[in-house]
């Protein structure tokens, strides 16, 4: 809950950043994404990323993506989740913006109804690998009445178990986007 509050704060943070000055969304998507984002709306195909490769190209490099972005979620919680904090504060901006890009071009409920139907499981689960960073962090910084090498061991199975839980779910939302 922690997590997913946390994330959510950020892409609302991310959204109306992006409302407020138009050159917010281009800082956190970058000028060339959306360029091509912007011209694929103009020219009538808002999610025609997803056809430019074959579908087990884009599988392959989407369950990779997300595996590896979780997995450095992940690892940030060997910062005390500092690193944590920061990836998924810019992976937050980032969709905010994201979306933000689609609803000031009218096509708010397409983007929901198009990239949602993967990315429901791909957010939540790289959610849940911040919270693998944080059971990991936690596991250095609040020892309780374990000595904190045994704290940090058992909070690092803990994250590992969570995080390699994950791995079917990502590779789920890669074959849904593909």
């Amino acid at each position: 809950l922690f997590t997913a509050s946390l994330f959510i704060l950020f892409v609302i943070i991310g959204y109306f950043s992006s409302m407020e000055d138009p050159v917010f969304v281009r800082a956190a998507l970058g000028e060339d994404y959306v360029a091509a984002t912007e011209k694929r709306i103009a020219e009538g195909d808002p999610f025609g990323v997803y056809s430019k490769s074959s579908s087990f190209d884009m599988f392959v490099r989407i369950a990779f993506n997300n595996i590896f972005v979780s997995f450095q979620v992940f690892i940030g919680g060997f910062t005390i989740g500092f690193y944590t904090l920061y990836l998924l504060w810019v992976n937050g901006l980032i969709l905010g913006s994201f979306q933000y890009l689609f609803f000031s071009h009218g096509l708010g409920m397409k983007s929901i109804l198009v990239i949602w139907i993967h990315g429901t499981i791909e957010i939540s689960s790289i959610i849940i690998a911040g919270t693998a960073g944080f059971v990991l962090a936690c596991g250095i910084l609040f020892p309780g009445t374990f000595t904190r090498m045994e704290s940090f061991k058992k909070g690092a199975k803990d994250a590992a178990k969570i995080l390699l839980s994950l791995i079917p779910f990502f590779i789920i939302a890669a074959f849904l986007e593909s």
